[in-house]
């Protein structure tokens, strides 16, 4: 029978020996339909301490109408809303990562989505053929991010995907040149149309996308520098002009004189192809780029040749792993490796902190300990 409570308070009653059954009315959804709740418990005490505690999630704005709503149906609707706040291509990136992952979160309700729940969707993910590790990281992180709105919108008390572990890629091997080889690439490149593309590239160590998106307006020849303002990207068959992710890439990069000398050389050549109102570096017809067409086209068969002269002069061999975007790790690689300031290298670089930069290259930086060994001996005992 059921235990009289005060007005909005629910029922609590036995249903069979050792089950007891709560019953709540917590108010109207914003569709119109009440919010009625129903709990079980194996006493009476802990039947109440449940209503209770719907009570109190629904005072604070914690419970809603929400258990209707599935997990990939909030997600999708989650990234239609943040779609346009995105930089160009971020929601097609994630829209991937959504259809990566929906699939493996069946019909769960959002207001029953657990950590089990979501540690389990990521597990059913990795057996998934052709999907990486950093594609299942992506799709946890991308995950955790949707909950964490829904927990704004109070949809659900907390974030079940926050202290799930997320998958651990393997470091991807960085590639790179010796200032030999670079040298050599350099030389190879000389006599062709883009050679101060690849020039920057090596000379800066400017990403792919903010060297293509230069205009001549960024470029000083004067006092030599380029400002970094934008980034060029193509997606769904065009070309999109954005601003750079993070402050620290935005920046003025000085140039090294020989780099200058070869956009001098550049220009000279672009005002006499008629592009001298073109992008900096540009296509026979004044458009942009595509990194693609570059490096199939251009880069591949460049370095294919670079590889060539280096076996003929039976030089150290060029990996053939190295992409355009090595090019800049090479430029890094060996600034750090000759003792410059690790500090001045990730402003040059656009990193958001010199953290990320340590993290990438400190394998490179110069072995001093024996130095150090011996600067402590002429502090500690300079009488030595």
């Amino acid at each position: 029978m059921a235990a009289r409570r005060g007005r909005g308070e629910g029922t609590c009653s036995e249903v069979s020996p050792g089950r007891w059954r709560g019953r709540i009315s917590l108010g109207t959804a914003a569709s119109g339909k009440r919010i009625r709740k129903v709990v079980y418990a194996g006493t009476k005490r802990e039947c109440l301490e449940k209503l209770r505690n719907l009570q109190t999630s629904a005072d604070s704005g914690h419970l809603t109408d929400a258990d209707g709503l599935t997990v990939a149906q909030f997600v999708r609707r989650w990234l239609g809303m943040v779609a346009p706040t995105l930089k160009p291509g971020t929601p097609e990136r994630y829209a991937g990562l959504v259809e990566h992952l929906i699939p493996h979160l069946g019909t769960m309700k959002l207001a029953k989505f657990q950590p089990i729940h979501v540690e389990h969707s990521l597990m059913e993910l990795a057996k998934s053929p052709g999907v990486s590790a950093w594609t299942r990281r992506k799709c946890g992180a991308m995950l955790s991010t949707s909950l964490k709105h829904a927990v704004r919108l109070k949809l659900i008390p907390s974030n079940p995907a926050a202290e799930v572990k997320l998958a651990k890629p393997k470091a991807r091997e960085m590639a790179m040149m010796t200032a030999e080889q670079a040298r050599l690439f350099l030389n190879v490149a000389s006599p062709h149309r883009l050679y101060a593309l690849f020039a920057l590239a090596l000379g800066t160590g400017l990403r792919q996308g903010e060297l293509l998106g230069l205009t001549w307006g960024d470029v000083d020849l004067d006092v030599g520098t380029v400002a970094v303002r934008r980034t060029l990207a193509y997606r769904g068959g065009e070309f999109v002009l954005g601003t750079p992710k993070r402050a620290a890439s935005r920046r003025t990069v000085q140039l090294p004189a020989p780099c200058v000398l070869a956009l001098q050389a550049h220009r000279a050549a672009m005002i006499g192809e008629g592009q001298g109102g073109a992008p900096v570096f540009c296509t026979r017809v004044g458009t942009y780029i595509e990194k693609n067409n570059l490096a199939k086209q251009i880069y591949t068969p460049m370095l294919a040749r670079a590889r060539a002269r280096a076996a003929e002069a039976d030089a150290e061999p060029i990996t053939q792993k190295l992409r355009f975007h090595d090019l800049r790790h090479t430029h890094a690689s060996l600034l750090i490796s000759a003792g410059e300031s690790l500090k001045a290298v990730s402003r040059r670089l656009g990193h958001g902190s010199v953290a990320i930069t340590l993290t990438t290259y400190a394998h490179l930086m110069p072995n001093d300990d024996a130095k150090l060994a011996m600067k402590s001996a002429s502090i500690f005992w300079p009488a030595v």
